[in-house]
């Protein structure tokens, strides 16, 4: 197959999973529900069922054992683009027993014509990121003009259930609050993202196949804030 026609071929293929691709409508917005499989989950599944809404308009985010015993991760990402401005989530689940093993993140994401993956992204993180008794929030700014990026972390109590995070994103500095006991915002300035990113959320696994403790992990995002 000569190059034209192998590129033809991708980009049929490609369509043809958007085009079968899950979506749910939440907060306003069209989510596409990620399948198939890839990183930065761990076991490399992606759960398209993994992501729903409820009565009350709630969404909900599962880490699940699949039938072949093997967990896969959920990741949903909103039509369109989003720019500077104001953004919020209300989340409830294991915020402050996080395992070990597992990730939540709420972030801004650069395409592919603003900037290669490791560059540019915006986040809030639960995690552990593999250490039991490490702090379980994070913000993180990647830069815009290489790979890298700067953090800060919090740590909550373990029974911690419920919180609101906020983050604020303007030319050239990010700043971020929230509703976490005795919090302290934190930022950074210079060398951020300055296009249009895209809007993700995911849950997902960090070196491991599994949760460290064997169990299914679900996160509820209660409501969302956007430009």
């Amino acid at each position: 197959m000569n190059a034209k026609k192998s590129f033809l071929a991708a980009a049929a293929l490609l369509l043809a999973q958007m085009a079968g691709a899950a979506q749910i409508d939440w907060a306003g917005l069209t989510w596409q529900v990620r399948a198939g499989a890839g990183n930065p989950c761990a076991s490399g599944l992606w759960n398209e069922k993994g992501a729903w809404t409820d009565s009350n308009g709630w969404l909900h985010l599962k880490l699940a054992r699949q039938p072949s015993g093997e967990f896969a991760c959920v990741e949903v990402t909103a039509t369109g683009r989003f720019g500077f401005g104001d953004y919020a989530f209300e989340v409830e689940g294991p915020i402050g027993a996080i395992d070990k093993n597992v990730v939540l993140g709420l972030f801004l994401y650069p395409p592919r014509d603003v900037g290669p993956d490791g560059t540019n992204e915006i986040d809030i993180e639960i995690a552990r990121w593999g250490l039991q008794d490490a702090p379980q929030v994070h913000y993180t700014a990647w830069y815009r003009s290489r790979k890298g990026s700067r953090s800060a972390r919090t740590q909550v109590p373990d029974d911690l259930t419920r919180a609101t995070f906020g983050m604020t994103w303007r030319h050239e500095l990010v700043r971020w609050e929230s509703s976490l006991p005795r919090a302290v915002p934190a930022g950074f300035d210079g060398d951020l993202a300055d296009q249009p990113q895209m809007l993700k959320i995911n849950l997902w696994l960090f070196r491991s196949l599994r949760p460290s403790d064997g169990r299914e992990v679900e996160f509820v995002i209660k409501w969302l804030r956007y430009p």
